[in-house]
């Protein structure tokens, strides 16, 4: 698929991936996916393990929507887009000095809750979860990776209305 855009960095075919970033102080969730923000792969890893996750970001996986995903994911960015909240600055400034693409900041105020409902798109509650209102359902894990999935989805909806106001 091959977008043109100067305004984020986003102009050839082979850059077609997005990676969301969720930054802590203890742990860092992260998100790929695909131009149309479509989940590929995401997970968590330690804040502090940063420089082994931009190495091989696969141990740290949990949720998995794709058979093959290259390991070289990285070098397939269109963009990455970090959350503005908690130590980003500091992460922000080590992602720029290793991306050889974008890097934006995106607003992260609930994300977390975006989290949820994201979490519940994935894994379809049962029927017993169904009665009772999503804000009340606790997912089973932690959902920091999907916060960088929601971070994803907005910098893609960001660079769309950029892309449509220029039109």
């Amino acid at each position: 698929m091959a977008l043109a855009s100067g305004q984020m960095g986003i102009h050839s075919g082979e850059k077609h991936l997005v990676l969301g970033l969720d930054p802590g102080r203890d742990k860092t969730g992260f998100a790929f996916t695909d131009i149309d923000g479509n989940l590929q792969v995401s997970g968590i890893f330690p804040s502090s393990e940063r420089a082994a996750f931009f190495e091989d970001f696969t141990p740290y996986i949990i949720e998995r929507n794709t058979v093959s995903f290259p390991r070289n994911a990285v070098s397939c960015l269109a963009f990455i887009a970090i959350g503005d909240g908690t130590t980003s600055r500091e992460f922000s400034e080590y992602v720029r000095g290793k991306a050889k693409c974008q890097v934006i900041s995106v607003d992260e105020r609930n994300t977390t809750l975006e989290a949820r409902g994201l979490y519940w798109k994935l894994h379809k509650p049962g029927f017993l979860l169904r009665l009772l209102p999503e804000g009340l359902r606790v997912p089973s894990r932690v959902l920091d990776d999907l916060a960088a999935w929601a971070v994803a989805l907005r910098a893609l909806k960001k660079y769309r209305d950029i892309s449509r106001n220029k039109l």
